[in-house]
């Protein structure tokens, strides 16, 4: 009888570990996959750092240049000055990816409104030639942007992990499905 009961302990046991081992190997197979996936982000596909955050690094010093150029002609307190910069400051505290394509979005607005004041402003040849210049840098940026593989990469990734075993071990890891730069 205390055979037996040894036998079903070490069996219980051994289930156990087996399926604690599958949700750890589990979970670090995923996890891996996830920040891999997300890098692209920040280092780019080939990881030379030319992805969407070194764009929008690019995008943010081209609107502030803007402004440079702008505080010649504009009060310090107009509002489209302002708003770039608040919303500069915006994009580079954000922290998420959704939050940064947010934010970016709206720093396209304010740079283009911005943009438009400019170029109906009687600037001197040098600011002209300048502001049209950090403005087509800031365009380049967004256009950059919308060709980047991240999001094919994390719809690749959560496509991965809304499958089976993968979401349902996923889901009791705690591992989350990647966020669109949309």
């Amino acid at each position: 009888m205390s055979l037996l009961r040894k036998n079903s302990m070490a069996q219980i046991i051994m289930v156990l570990m087996i399926i604690l081992g599958t949700l750890i190997g589990s979970h670090n197979t995923l996890a891996g996959m996830r920040k891999s996936a997300a890098l692209v982000f920040t280092t780019g596909a080939r990881g030379d750092g030319i992805g969407i955050q070194s764009d929008l690094r690019e995008r943010s010093s081209a609107a502030y240049n803007m402004v440079v150029i702008a505080r010649k002609y504009l009060p310090e307190e107009n509002s489209l000055m302002q708003n770039v910069l608040k919303t500069r400051t915006s994009l580079d505290a954000a922290s998420s990816v959704k939050d940064k394509a947010l934010t970016d979005r709206l720093l396209e607005t304010a740079v283009r409104d911005l943009h438009d004041v400019l170029n109906g402003m009687a600037l001197s040849e040098k600011d002209a030639v300048y502001a049209q210049g950090q403005y087509t840098a800031f365009r380049s940026g967004g256009d950059r942007i919308s060709h980047d593989p991240y999001n094919k990469v994390a719809e690749s990734f959560n496509k991965s992990l809304s499958g089976f075993p993968a979401g349902f071990l996923g889901g009791l890891t705690g591992v989350k499905p990647l966020d669109l730069y949309e």
